[in-house]
Formats: C-alpha cells, sequence, structure tokens
C-alpha cells in the first residue's frame, strides 16, 4: 500500500509534466513556462497523494498520516536546529569540488533557482516561489518520507536504513536538475533528506518534514534574489 501510494504519487507527477509541456504558452518565455509547468504538475501530484494519504489514514491511522497543528511550529524548531549541519555540508562540498579543479562552481546550485537568479523582475517568479514553497514541499514529502520511506522500513525493518535509502533516491531525483557546477548539492540535499526522515521518524507527524522542506527552499530562493550565478 505504501509502495504503490509512492509511486502512484510519482506518475501522476510525471503525467502533470508531461501535459503541461503540451501547453502552447510555455515556449516563449522561461519563467512564465517553468511558473505553469510546476503549478500544473505538481498540482495534480498534490490533488492524487493528499487522496492516497486519506486512503492511507483510513488503513493506517496510527502511521504518522495526520497533520496536526503543532506540526508548523515543530518543523521550525526542528529545521533552525540541523541547517546549521546543512550548510556546512555545502560549504565543505563546495570547498572540496573547486579544491579538485572543478571549474565555474555555481552558489544557486540548481537549475530553478539560476533562473529566478536572471529574471528577477518578471512576474511570474512569483507564482514560481508559492510552488517551490507551499506545493513542491508537500508533494515531494508524501512520496518520499511518507509513502516511500514508510514502505522501505516495513521491507527493511530498520528506521535509519530506511531514512538513508529513502535519502539516496531523493537526492538521485534531484540530480538531473543540479546543474554541472551545482552537482555539490547533492550533498546538502542529503544531509536535510536525513533530517527531515529522522525527523518523521521521531516525531510521526507528516507535518514536521514538509515545514521544514518549505523553509528550505524558501532560503535558497532568498539566496537567488540576493546573490548572481556564477558568484
Amino acid at each position: 500500500m505504501w509502495l504503490f501510494a509512492s509511486m502512484a504519487t510519482f506518475f501522476m507527477l510525471v503525467l502533470g509534466g508531461t501535459a503541461a509541456s503540451t501547453i502552447p504558452m510555455l515556449e516563449d518565455a522561461p519563467i512564465r513556462g517553468q511558473a505553469l509547468q510546476l503549478t500544473v504538475s505538481f498540482g495534480i501530484a498534490a490533488v492524487f497523494g493528499i487522496g492516497m494519504l486519506w486512503f492511507v489514514a483510513r488503513q493506517a491511522g496510527d502511521a504518522g498520516v495526520k497533520p496536526g497543528w503543532a506540526d508548523p511550529g515543530l518543523g521550525v524548531c526542528i529545521f533552525l536546529l540541523i541547517y546549521p549541519l546543512v550548510a556546512l555540508s555545502a560549504l565543505i562540498a563546495l570547498w572540496i569540488a573547486r579544491g579538485v579543479g572543478a571549474a565555474g562552481q555555481d552558489r544557486l546550485a540548481h537549475e530553478t533557482l539560476q533562473m529566478i537568479g536572471q529574471h528577477k523582475d518578471d512576474p511570474w517568479v512569483w507564482l514560481l516561489i508559492g510552488v517551490l514553497v507551499l506545493i513542491v514541499p508537500l508533494v515531494e514529502e508524501l512520496i518520499y518520507r511518507v509513502f516511500l520511506q514508510s514502505a522501505l522500513l516495513r521491507a527493511v525493518r530498520s528506521r535509519w536504513l530506511a531514512v538513508v535509502l529513502t535519502s539516496v533516491l531523493f537526492v538521485a531525483a534531484h540530480w538531473t536538475v543540479l546543474p554541472e557546477g551545482g552537482k555539490y548539492a547533492a550533498a546538502p540535499l542529503f544531509v536535510l533528506s536525513v533530517s527531515m526522515g529522522a525527523a518523521y521518524e521521531r516525531t510521526g507527524r507528516l507535518g514536521v518534514p514538509i515545514m521544514m522542506h518549505g523553509l528550505f527552499n524558501a532560503l535558497n530562493l532568498a539566496l537567488a534574489f540576493m546573490i548572481d550565478p556564477m558568484v
């Protein structure tokens, strides 16, 4: 049930992205196209994922699938505790990449962040930001933390192994959107994912990793407005 929910939600995300790519108005404006495509693909996946969450909650109501009012505050507190580790892993990975001669390392280590950094004055940026901060964390945490991690936990019978395996898959899924000058960002993504997975297992509250993920995205979006690519 858990694995099916994860795979089915991910399939709807891909299907939504494929459907969105056929919209004619996406071709002539990169920010508008990215904003609309992510809105459609993650919007469809969000509706489907919430539906799967409702079904799972009816079958396994004690498995940490019901949101609570305390989740956002708890997510903020845990994020503030673990973010120094995430930032430190990013700096170490960046220094190593530069030290081994990997030229052109970009502090905006994500294609979407680079696009936003280059089109800050485009009004469509705000729709893109809304999707990245609100909808993307919801969908990805349902797919990876709530559904996939729960499935792996029941398969391997080890919380930490399930968290690590989920994090490896989480980073692998994001690898293609990391530019050549930003592959080092796989390190902080892995640290963040392990932290969110551990927080979910420890608290049993799905709103906690969603809030942590949203804060991470918001922080990186703020960074995209403050610095230029290739700094």
